[in-house]
């Protein structure tokens, strides 16, 4: 990942932000901590609002449903910006805007790539105080069609110095393209130099689900291909990380021992057919990861 001088992030206006130390979203508050030089990094904000009632198909006697949709819209940017007017006095280089858009990912993902954003970034909410995180149907399109780094934050801090957990396959076991590695790799290491942290690489390999493989053999084979890969790309030892465990439970356990705040993953677009499986690992990691997540996808040819 090149160095971040284009954020995007995407706000729920309607959300009250006034219990918030500075009063601010928590997305937004990370997206300032990516910030190295005011001058140069263009930070947009993007509030797409959408309610049923006020949509073109909804009809009823007695109402200016136009007048209505306006006024909603109004008000949005009233939120956003009262977020951006003490940050510009600060001089920070933002600006924001209010879209109507049913669905709402498809004008996100729209002005992301007009932006042409390093990073869109966009939050989970947590689900009462269970601490449970999920993805609205928004997020989840975002994750399958925004060709972008996302990057999808949740309610804790980050720490400072921030610490990156990057998840690689070597060995390509999920069908992942060759070049997703690397741009994981990439994106690991710019993120953590951009923050100011560092980050740490796991390949997470499960023996048990290979019992007719000879003793040794997984991890013989695991551990050649991570060392190949980590050799390539000048990762030190102290950074790498083979453990014998399945990718969710590996990132969970040692996210925890090194009390991670981001793990870097990798999410390839399949077929609507595959939807349901990589849809159902990522909910898994969500559920069991309580830390952001940084979502790279491999490049698209032509």
């Amino acid at each position: 990942m090149k160095t971040i001088e284009r954020i995007m992030v995407v706000i729920d206006a309607n959300e009250d932000f006034s219990a918030a130390p500075d009063g601010l979203p928590i997305e937004l508050r990370k997206a300032l901590r990516l910030v190295k030089d005011k001058a140069s990094t263009q930070i947009k904000l993007i509030s797409v609002g959408y309610e049923r009632y006020l949509s073109n198909h909804f009809r009823s006697i007695g109402y200016d449903y136009t007048k209505l949709r306006q006024d909603y819209c109004d008000r949005l940017s009233e939120t956003m910006e009262e977020l951006v007017a003490d940050l510009k006095k600060d001089d920070y280089n933002i600006v924001c805007e209010v879209g109507w858009a049913h669905p709402r990912y498809e004008l996100i993902v729209k002005l992301a790539q007009e932006f042409k954003a390093d990073v869109l970034i966009q939050h989970c909410r947590a689900y009462a105080k269970l601490e449970h995180h999920h993805l609205t149907h928004d997020s989840w399109e975002l994750v399958r069609n925004c060709p972008l780094p996302l990057l999808l934050v949740k309610d804790r801090d980050w720490n400072d110095p921030v610490a990156l957990l990057a998840a690689v396959d070597p060995l390509h076991d999920h069908n992942k393209p060759v070049e997703l590695d690397s741009l994981i790799i990439d994106a690991g290491v710019g993120m953590a130099s951009q923050i100011g942290g560092d980050c740490h690489f796991v390949h997470a390999y499960a023996e048990s689900s290979r019992p007719f493989a000879p003793a040794g053999k997984v991890k013989e084979e695991h551990e050649a291909a991570f060392k190949s890969l980590m050799d390539a790309n000048s990762v030190d030892e102290a950074h790498r990380h083979l453990i014998d465990e399945s990718p969710v439970y590996a990132l969970k356990e040692y996210g925890e021992e090194i009390n991670s705040d981001i793990v870097v993953m990798g999410a390839i677009s399949r077929s609507r057919i595959r939807e349901a499986l990589v849809g159902s690992t990522a909910e898994m990691v969500l559920d069991y990861v309580k830390t952001d997540i940084l979502i790279i996808k491999p490049k698209v040819a032509g």
